[in-house]
């Protein structure tokens, strides 16, 4: 009987489950270069011991200390002389196996909340071609695995397990987010004791969760805070003004999860569900709204930002809210749930679409290493730590001039006081963004009229229009 029964759930969720991973490991295999904050997390890293990354990082970067912990261990336990493709693969080895680890995950959740093959195939198969989840999945960056820390969070009150206070406590080190869906669990926690009237067992949990909880608090959020607050909410300053009221915080983070122009039916959607959902089910509206608004709050507050990438955790939690008025509805009308899916599959993007933050410097240093003189010296654009990140494979190649900037505003008094001779220019995406005329400047400027932009490069495994130039490899000759 048990055979039969999981022979039978394998045959609807396996199928679902491969298609996720199929996404997934299509993009991590597809490689693309690693973006600003990927290298500057993976620099941190690098040059942090294990305890060191407790501690605030440099170059704005927050990321939760357990999270890096194993990413360093993995990167560190195949102890080889790495290539750039292959310490990119390495870096995000944790996001790829959170990603796919979600999907059965979310699926397990779906079953223990509503016991429906049906609702659970739809839900599984969502998250599983979510745009969001597959390209964080492929991004060193924390956001893949606090989505599944949300769902293991749920997982692990549907099931009522002993230890919760603790893990609760824990979730933190694993994931910043956590602190967004501690509230909705402590109030179900109070409920259940309320009706209990456990008071005891209640106040020894509490005093098991504060003693991490605090200890976090204290050695990791409180200097990270100090470090860098400052700092991120004049860069997030344009976020926190996009809302101000709860239904367009919605429709934000509808827009976001979903990449989707049609935000104000998600929404409208999504608060028909919620409210249904309140009044039939109460404690599943605590564990899944609560933490959307609390979000919220935080936002208009000016202590997080609406960024798609801080916001993934929230997407099974948004998925169990659209999934539950199915539960409320005959076989026949889930029919057209299927309907939407089949249309969904047939409309799924190609993987070079889901990445999203393609900066092209792993190109731009391959490229340089093919065509490179060997004597003349190369200049890294703006010292961006994309550059620095991908130097350090290239290290014994290429004649390093690193005072080109030293005192210097931007690229264009660099080259200007250049000396005569050939000099090689790595400029990323970044600069180009800042000196959005650049080429035409390098091109047309009286001073430095005899230059040769060598290649602008594109990637030929993508056919992606950006509003910015990627970045390129220029041998200058004065």
């Amino acid at each position: 009987m048990l055979n039969s029964k999981l022979s039978k759930g394998l045959g609807v969720f396996l199928p679902v489950f491969l298609l996720g991973l199929y996404l997934r490991l299509k993009l991590y295999f597809f490689n693309p270069g690693l973006h600003c904050d990927e290298a500057s997390l993976a620099l941190n890293m690098f040059d942090a011991s294990y305890a060191e990354l407790f501690k605030p990082l440099i170059r704005l970067q927050v990321a939760p200390p357990f999270f890096l912990v194993l990413a360093k261990y993995f990167y560190r336990f195949v102890n080889i002389n790495y290539t750039a493709d292959f310490s990119d693969m390495m870096l995000r080895l944790i996001p790829l196996i959170s990603g796919i680890a979600a999907i059965p995950a979310f699926g397990y959740l779906l079953n223990l909340i509503f016991k429906n093959k049906f609702i659970n195939f739809i839900g599984m198969f969502f998250l599983a071609i979510n745009a969001c989840a597959i390209s964080y999945s492929c991004i060193f960056k924390q956001y893949s695995t606090e989505m599944l820390v949300s769902i293991l969070i749920l997982i692990m009150f549907m099931k009522s397990w002993k230890y919760k206070f603790l893990v609760l406590g824990l979730t933190p080190y694993f994931s910043l987010t956590s602190f967004f869906i501690l509230p909705s669990c402590f109030c179900n926690l109070f409920i259940e004791t309320y009706k209990t009237k456990d008071w005891k067992n209640f106040g020894a949990g509490i005093l098991t969760f504060l003693i991490p909880f605090l200890s976090f608090i204290l050695i990791f959020l409180i200097p990270v805070s100090r470090a860098h607050y400052g700092n991120m909410e004049g860069y997030w300053a344009e976020t926190f003004s996009l809302v101000s009221n709860p239904f367009d915080y919605i429709k934000a983070v509808t827009h976001f999860l979903f990449r989707t122009q049609h935000a104000l039916v998600f929404a409208l959607a999504y608060c028909v569900s919620a409210a249904i959902m309140l009044v039939k089910n109460y404690k599943l509206f605590l564990y899944t709204a609560v933490p959307l608004f609390v979000t919220f709050v935080l936002t208009i507050t000016r202590h997080y930002p609406l960024s798609e990438r801080f916001l993934l955790f929230l997407l099974p939690l948004v998925l169990i809210v659209y999934l539950y008025p199915l539960t409320l509805v005959s076989r026949k009308l889930q029919t057209i749930a299927i309907l939407f899916i089949v249309y969904t599959f047939f409309n799924i993007p190609s993987v070079d679409m889901f990445h999203i933050k393609q900066e092209y410097g792993k190109e731009a240093w391959s490229y340089l290493a093919q065509t490179y003189d060997g004597k003349s010296p190369v200049i890294l654009g703006e010292d961006f730590v994309t550059n620095l990140y991908y130097r350090t494979f290239y290290s014994k190649n290429f004649n390093y001039y690193d005072t080109a900037y030293a005192g210097k505003k931007n690229s264009y008094e660099a080259i200007k006081l250049l000396p005569k001779g050939t000099w090689y220019f790595i400029i990323s995406r970044y600069d180009m963004r800042y000196y959005k005329d650049f080429a035409n400047y390098l091109s047309t400027d009286v001073e430095v009229r005899d230059i040769k932009l060598i290649q602008p490069l594109e990637n030929p495994k993508a056919n992606v229009v950006m509003d910015i130039p990627p970045a390129v490899v220029i041998k200058i000759e004065k």
